[in-house]
């Protein structure tokens, strides 16, 4: 049972106080003196001892957290019905993070303890009601839920590519002989080398080359790589039209480890990022 001290009528976080510096920031201080931007990060870094270095993380899973608890206060939504529709059907990593919020004390245990089918405690009433009251601003029109956890994978996160740059970019592009594009093909995130003869007397771009990514974040960085490449697409499409397709796919990973292999060698320009390179192990070690 949980030992939360506060009503859970009131939202958690109504008992810190804010702090205003002389130059004007105002911060959230808890009980411990420990200043945060926000309630929400006061919960996610200082609650829950979580890092706030990416922001999208801490407001996708809270968004994730305010959809299932929601979902479990009302009590009307099965274990595998939840899988499928918060969790994208990965019932793994539904009964890890059910684990997870019993083990912080935000779950009473269900049936024979378990978690998985837990009613809130007194402290994950408080926090749902805290989550809803803070919820982003962009997110208003958007229903708590799934979608809502899938808009902060959209363009405006800080890892995601500029895709209205590339939306323009990629308009002119289609007409060029060879042609790098992204496309949603046969349900998967692609990037596809499309060929147009002009030559032809109808000039109708075909596929020539075509690799699937797991998702479009992945699918978008390659593309980035692509396009600050747009000056080899011809040869690149020549090489898919001589040598065939699997020779292209190995000449971009023998450029894949060459690129890596110069930035680590030489300092990178400022601004400039590593957009596919494998970590290594001293940034795994980290």
């Amino acid at each position: 049972m949980s030992d939360y001290p506060y009503s859970p009528e009131l939202p958690w976080g109504s008992w810190m106080r804010t702090s205003a510096s002389s130059l004007g920031n105002v911060t959230i201080v808890d009980e411990h003196g420990r200043h945060f931007p926000s309630v929400r990060e006061a919960f996610w870094t200082g609650r829950l001892r979580m890092s706030r270095v990416n922001p999208r993380v801490m407001n996708e899973q809270l968004e994730l957290m305010l959809a299932s608890f929601a979902s479990r206060h009302r009590g009307i939504v099965a274990i595998d019905e939840a899988a499928h529709s918060l969790f994208a059907g990965d019932h793994l990593y539904q009964r890890f993070w059910a684990y997870w919020m019993d083990a912080e004390g935000l779950l009473d245990g269900g049936f024979r303890g378990d978690p998985l089918d837990g009613k809130l405690a007194s402290e994950g009433i408080a926090v749902l009601r805290m989550l809803a009251a803070t919820r982003p601003i962009k997110l208003n029109a958007v229903p708590v839920g799934r979608a809502a956890v899938e808009f902060f994978g959209e363009p405006d996160s800080p890892d995601e590519c500029d895709r209205a740059r590339f939306e323009a970019a990629e308009a002119s592009a289609r007409m060029l002989r060879f042609a790098v594009v992204r496309e949603r093909a046969f349900g998967r995130d692609a990037i596809s080398i499309l060929h147009r003869d002009p030559s032809d007397i109808i000039p109708i771009a075909r596929t020539i080359w075509h690799m699937a990514w797991p998702d479009a974040t992945l699918r978008d960085l390659a593309y980035r790589w692509m396009a600050n490449r747009v000056d080899r697409w011809t040869s690149w499409g020549e090489m898919v039209i001589h040598d065939g397709a699997e020779a292209l796919t190995q000449h971009l990973l023998v450029c894949l480890f060459v690129d890596r292999t110069d930035q680590q060698t030489s300092p990178p320009a400022q601004g400039t990022e590593d957009l596919l390179a494998l970590p290594d192990s001293a940034t795994r070690a980290k």
